[in-house]
């Protein structure tokens, strides 16, 4: 077996399977910042909801601090009887 005549047999393929990953990057990459600019409105959302989330989070944390305040409150007043 003459290993000469399998290597550019080998060559022409793998250069075929190289110029199809190529042209499959150069397409993903064209498509690219039209993903990115389509998905930022999304994300704008996105971080408008979690805005509102940690205000209403903050709210109820304060609530809940303004309830133990006043549990202490009551614990450390002398009782009338």
């Amino acid at each position: 077996m003459n290993t000469a005549n399998i290597f550019p047999a080998m060559m022409g393929a793998f250069g075929l399977v190289f110029i199809l990953l190529i042209f499959i990057l150069l397409a993903i990459w064209i498509a690219l910042p039209f993903s990115i600019f389509g998905i930022k409105d999304l994300i704008r959302e996105a971080i408008e909801e979690q805005k509102k989330t940690n205000e209403l989070l903050k709210k109820l944390l304060d609530k809940k601090s303004g309830v133990r305040s006043q549990e202490s409150e009551e614990e450390t007043k002398p009782s009338a009887f």
